[in-house]
């Protein structure tokens, strides 16, 4: 592979939960998961849950204005959220308090995190052949935590997270800070969401590669894989 240090930088822009990693249905299998542990008699269902999870998420209305509900704040924003729609479900209000106290906790248990098989010998492809890796995800604030335990945090030049932020993807305004400081490069977006991550990235004027979702009109380049992304720049 050509050694690109004497040519334009490239930048490689990253998604996170569905592209580098995948989960299942993480937010409302905690929350569920914290209720049960509170109330293991609650009748309150994963499907039930599931319904009041689809919405309520920064990410969700991304072009509303969340630069005051950023880091701490945004967890305050989300747990409410998450009282509301126990309190929805029927949950006593005392039991649905100690329930959402507990989901931060939850959420980031590494054991609900799945790597990609290739994600790693990926990032680390590119990285060790000059190109510029940046974590940029629709997240929680403290997502870094989990970049640390996954031994992914090493491969990463940049890390962007929409709640440190208070911008979410496909706004133009995070894609621009991870842009920041990166002068006359050539960007590339990786993600598994059409919105976001090809619509936000054709919007600020990178290269769009779509993973894990077959083929798509919109996007540059699709592939079913991560490992074949490093044949965009043999």
């Amino acid at each position: 592979m050509k050694e690109y240090g004497e040519f334009m930088k490239k930048v490689v822009c990253w998604d996170f939960d569905g592209t580098l990693v995948y989960s299942h249905h993480l937010w409302s299998s905690s929350v569920l998961e914290a209720l049960k542990d509170t109330d293991p008699n609650t009748d309150v269902t994963f499907l039930d849950i599931r319904k009041y999870m689809a919405y309520g998420f920064t990410w969700n209305t991304p072009f509303e204005d969340y630069s005051s509900m950023t880091n701490d704040k945004w967890w305050v924003f989300m747990n409410n959220h998450i009282y509301n729609s126990y309190i929805s479900l029927g949950v006593d209000e005392k039991i649905a308090d100690i329930a959402t106290k507990k989901v931060h906790k939850i959420i980031k248990r590494i054991d609900n995190y799945n790597l990609y098989d290739d994600a790693k010998e990926t990032l680390k492809i590119l990285k060790n052949n000059g190109i510029i890796n940046v974590l940029l995800s629709n997240n929680y604030p403290d997502l870094n935590d989990i970049l640390v335990q996954l031994d992914l945090v090493k491969y990463f030049d940049k890390i962007v997270i929409s709640a440190v932020e208070g911008y979410d993807k496909p706004r133009k305004e995070l894609f621009e800070i991870a842009k920041n400081g990166y002068k006359d490069a050539e960007f590339y977006m990786v993600g598994d969401n059409e919105n976001a991550d090809v619509v936000g990235g054709k919007n600020a004027n990178m290269t769009t590669i779509l993973v894990h979702k077959g083929q798509s009109e919109n996007a540059d380049y699709c592939f079913n894989n991560l490992k074949s992304i490093i044949n965009i720049f043999d």
